[in-house]
């Protein structure tokens, strides 16, 4: 097994659909990438291409690779068998309409039972061009079909199989290419089943004979020989005969049953496939995540954290190797946002009385969905002040360290209020040293702590 870094790049495609697959599994909670990260940080580049290549060795660990790699070999099969399918049932319904005693064929239910099915569904896809909220109600009922039997078979049903078929329809959504892929499907299954069943009518009518005709109990012959002569028009700039209204031949009227199945039916099919196929590579390059999405700002802060210094006027006397934290995209307000970390649940917070400079408090357990709040709070407010209020005696950890780098970018000051036990005040609670040294260890001990609410929202120092 090779190690994840050994993998192949991924075509551009299937990496936008690897990394939207992450965004989606890490949605319900962030994965431990402190190595992939490094390694994607080391690879350099831009910052799309860095969360590229980290979503590419988290996905090697879960085995998102493999399970794509199948659904792209078994796809084509899952087609085929589509196609196979549709044959036989255009082939039953045609064969409904003729009587095996007499080899009776009537030529207008035969059509009818070879063209309906396909010029409903065809219509449905034109609508669901037109209109995208039409493709809910049919538009390409095969392709979709195919899409679900393919992940069915090929993806599984755990939380990395839906990741990537939810994945590929955002991305394909995004870029409008989902009715042209479906519709690819869809029509390249019916021009399959389409020359299947000329295959089977030519050979049926060049061996057999057959008395071919039409026949009504409720409406009027005359209509039918119309309808004949209407539809006979467009097969015979191809060549096909007409057949004569007043007395039809057995002969005319099979070659224009061919006629009609091969120019309303098969020739349709095979250029919208074409025009489908033409629409995929001429857009397949807009496949890519949404990259302003907060997940991805989050993640490039991430990044920008363990991106070095930039040097402009190098200290000759030596200095900090620490990285710099990133500068600011956006000048911050004169907010302060106030967050309890991990706080016992029988511990009051917000604290009473609220100091009057906060301007907005947040508790947070450590949960991804309380980390996600407290990240999207400070995006919105960009505050001059994050004061952070720990439990000094706690244990800081490497998710707490995740969300400090998490939350510098996106604020102009951060600091840390260590508290003790709410019936124990006391000027320097127990384990405020151990955060200090934790601080210092791993290059963050720019950010200050504080023991009383007075010293941790004194206002920061201007740069």
């Amino acid at each position: 097994m090779h190690p994840p870094s050994a993998s192949p790049p991924a075509r551009p495609a299937a990496a936008a659909l690897l990394t939207e697959a992450v965004r989606l599994i890490e949605d319900a909670g962030p994965l431990e990438d402190s190595q992939a990260l490094r390694q994607a940080a080391a690879a350099g580049g831009s910052r799309q291409a860095q969360a590229g290549r980290r979503a590419g060795l988290l996905a090697e660990r879960l085995d998102l690779r493999g399970r794509l790699a199948r659904a792209q070999r078994a796809a084509p099969w899952v087609l085929l068998g589509l196609a196979a399918a549709v044959v036989l049932a255009g082939l039953a319904l045609a064969g409904g309409v003729v009587d095996a005693q007499d080899r009776r064929i009537n030529v207008m239910a035969a059509l009818v039972a070879l063209l309906g099915t396909h010029l409903v569904t065809l219509a449905l896809w034109l609508l669901a061009l037109a209109w995208p909220g039409a493709s809910a109600f049919g538009g390409s009922l095969i392709g979709r079909l195919w899409l679900t039997l393919t992940a069915r078979f090929t993806l599984g049903r755990g939380t990395e199989g839906a990741a990537l078929l939810h994945g590929g329809l955002r991305l394909l959504e995004r870029a409008r290419l989902l009715p042209w892929l479906l519709g690819l499907a869809s029509h390249v299954v019916w021009t399959l089943a389409f020359a299947a069943a000329l295959g089977a009518l030519l050979f049926a009518l060049s061996f057999r004979r057959y008395t071919l005709g039409w026949e009504t109990t409720l409406l009027d012959p005359a209509v039918f020989a119309r309808w004949v002569q209407a539809l006979a028009v467009a097969p015979g700039w191809l060549g096909f005969p007409v057949p004569d209204a007043a007395a039809p031949t057995d002969r005319q009227l099979a070659g224009w049953l061919v006629g009609c199945v091969i120019v309303y039916g098969l020739l349709p099919r095979a250029l919208c496939a074409l025009l489908c196929a033409a629409m995929w590579r001429a857009r397949r390059g807009r496949l890519a995540p949404d990259w302003r999405e907060p997940y991805y700002q989050r993640l490039f802060a991430r990044f920008d954290a363990l991106a070095p210094a930039e040097v402009v006027d190098a200290d000759t006397h030596g200095g900090d190797p620490r990285p710099a934290h990133p500068s600011h995209a956006v000048a911050p307000s004169d907010a302060v946002l106030l967050a309890g970390f991990e706080l016992p649940a029988d511990w009051p917070w917000p604290p009473a009385p609220l100091p009057p400079a906060v301007t907005e408090t947040l508790r947070v357990d450590g949960s991804a969905a309380q980390r996600l709040a407290l990240l999207q709070a400070l995006e919105r407010l960009h505050p001059r002040l994050l004061v952070l209020a720990c439990r000094a005696a706690a244990s800081p950890d490497r998710g707490t360290e995740r969300l400090l780098r998490e939350a510098l970018p996106l604020a102009g000051a951060c600091r840390l209020w260590l508290l003790g036990a709410p019936d124990t005040p006391d000027d320097a609670p127990a384990g405020a040293d151990r955060w200090q040294r934790w601080l210092a260890s791993i290059g963050l001990d720019d950010i200050p702590c504080a023991t009383q609410a007075a010293d941790a929202l004194l206002p920061p120092a201007a740069p």
